[in-house]
């Protein structure tokens, strides 16, 4: 059918697949393992900026307890070490974020316009509150006592991404259909006929993958073929021990849609 709708992926952005004239032939199934294919490489190959799926972040600061001489030490779920009498009118997520989709607090979501991203990672309150330094890690999300943040880790992929992620699709499901695609080979040596290559190991040779304008928009989000983005500490700041929800019993509560 050539739906990518359908597909059901946790990537919440669309290929453009303007590249793939054959594309609405091809079966779902086929259909939703290229963009799931497509995405991971733009992941990995991105240093993690861009394909990422949703996350559930539950923050939790702990300062030292000098900082809160005659206040009760702790929480549930932030240790014994730290103390909760900092207010906070700022958390700050590891790395950027590209949306946020909902924030709980005590199990309510808040108002879209009760806080903004600065500095593209430092989610900030505007309604005059400020965010609990700790929570109670054993309740579920939508329980008084919990802070939870749903947000999409790095960038939103722009014109160029979504079509830089089309291309690969498409290239995908030609490797997978047998026809003639432009994705690299593995294959270390080969020699028949009298005729020898010899290919470097690794699919995707110092981060590339050999195709222009996939390769074009890699080197405008990931210039220096980073693995992992880079992340700034200072002892000035309060320790941040954020926990991600992995799984959950019980749906954590995500919003189906951004």
């Amino acid at each position: 059918m050539g739906d990518c709708a359908a597909c059901g992926s946790c990537v919440p952005y669309l290929p453009t697949m303007d590249c793939c004239p054959d594309w609405g032939d091809l079966d779902d199934a086929l259909l939703c393992r290229s963009i799931d294919l497509a995405w991971d490489t733009l992941r990995t190959l991105s240093g993690g900026l861009v394909g990422n799926c949703p996350v559930l972040v539950r923050p939790c600061l702990t300062a030292p307890c000098s900082a809160c001489s005659g206040v009760a030490r702790g929480s549930s779920g932030c240790g014994s070490s730290g103390c909760s009498c900092p207010r906070l009118s700022e958390i700050v997520l590891p790395g950027p974020v590209a949306e946020v989709w909902q924030v709980n607090v005590d199990g309510v979501p808040l108002l879209v316009d009760d806080y903004r991203v600065d500095n593209n990672n430092r989610l900030v309150r505007t309604d005059g509150g400020s965010w609990p330094s700790c929570q109670d890690m054993g309740k579920e999300v939508d329980q008084p006592g919990t802070v939870a943040i749903w947000y999409i880790p790095g960038v939103v992929p722009n014109a160029a991404g979504l079509w830089a992620a089309g291309v690969l699709t498409c290239e995908f499901a030609k490797a997978c259909t047998g026809g003639k695609c432009r994705l690299p080979s593995s294959v270390t040596s080969i020699a028949r006929q009298g005729i020898s290559m010899d290919i470097s190991s690794g699919m995707f040779k110092d981060g590339m993958t050999g195709i222009r304008e996939v390769d074009a928009f890699l080197v405008s989000v990931n210039p220096n073929s980073l693995r992992i983005q880079p992340r700034v500490w200072s002892p000035d700041l309060a320790p941040m021990k954020h926990r991600y929800t992995t799984w959950s019993a019980r749906p954590p509560g995500m919003p189906e849609e951004p």
